[in-house]
């Protein structure tokens, strides 16, 4: 049902890996998502969509910063994680997506703050995991390796999943500490949109240039005009990778790779 509503009401706005690290979709969340792109399409849904109705959700989120032993009380503090909230908040509002901010948690371990370089992270995130599976937990780490693991990665939603469940347990998102608003790296000061990208992912959306074709399915959302490739972190005004499609490529759609440049 929540992957539904969203799908209805974000297909007008939002719409490889590289900096993504969210894993290939399985053909089984595909075929979700297919079925509720059918769905989309039947009259009644594109009647609420064209009058202007929205989904009405509220997700509560635990924010958890693991932070290595060197960094300074500075590097995400309590400040850092309540801006990259208020932008993720911003970002879904117009979707009648509401979050709301249950706790922030603070860790100082050199190995948790590894992320996915540390082996047992699964663990620890299983260890560390708060509220049921409609919850949204956001890691972030200080010392994870962005080459490897993207700047952020997060689960896909799968269905009759129980709470008490291991892949329950292992539901969230993991990001890079940088990629908060006002964090650098290599020169680039970020605006927290990373996170909202990464939970595009976590509440079922695809990339908006899935299957990578202009004649494919891409991100199953009607709207969304048709892209063959990503183009990373610029924002090619006027890119047009489907010619023979309608609308230029959506750069400015959140699930696209263009960049910060949104």
């Amino acid at each position: 049902m929540l992957a539904s509503s969203l799908l209805l009401g974000a297909s007008a706005y939002f719409g490889g890996r590289d900096w993504c690290g969210t894993q290939t979709n399985s053909p089984e969340f595909l075929s979700s998502v297919a079925a509720l792109q059918a769905l989309e399409q039947t009259a009644d849904a594109v009647d609420a969509r064209q009058s202007g109705a929205t989904a009405n959700i509220t997700i509560p989120v635990y924010m958890t910063a693991f932070v290595n032993t060197t960094n300074s009380q500075d590097i995400l503090s309590d400040n850092d994680l309540k801006a990259q909230f208020d932008v993720l908040v911003e970002s879904y509002a117009p979707l009648g997506i509401t979050f709301t901010l249950k706790n922030t948690t603070r860790i100082v371990n050199d190995d948790y703050a590894m992320g996915f370089d540390y082996y047992n992270f699964n663990g620890i995130k299983a260890e560390t995991k708060q509220g049921g599976y409609d919850t949204l937990n956001l890691y972030y780490v200080t010392n994870m390796d962005p080459t490897e693991w993207g700047w952020g990665s997060c689960t896909l939603p799968t269905s009759n999943i129980t709470s008490d469940s291991l892949w329950a347990r292992l539901d969230g998102c993991t990001l890079v500490s940088y990629t908060v608003p006002g964090g650098t790296n290599d020169g680039t000061t970020y605006k927290g949109q990373i996170a909202v990208h990464e939970v595009g992912h976590w509440l079922s959306l695809l990339h908006t240039f899935d299957g990578l074709s202009c004649d494919g399915p891409g991100d199953y959302i009607a709207d969304t005009p048709q892209e063959s490739a990503s183009t990373l972190n610029v924002c090619p005004v006027g890119r047009d990778s489907c010619p023979d499609e309608p609308g230029l490529d959506p750069i400015q759609n959140f699930m696209d790779y263009s960049g910060e440049g949104w």
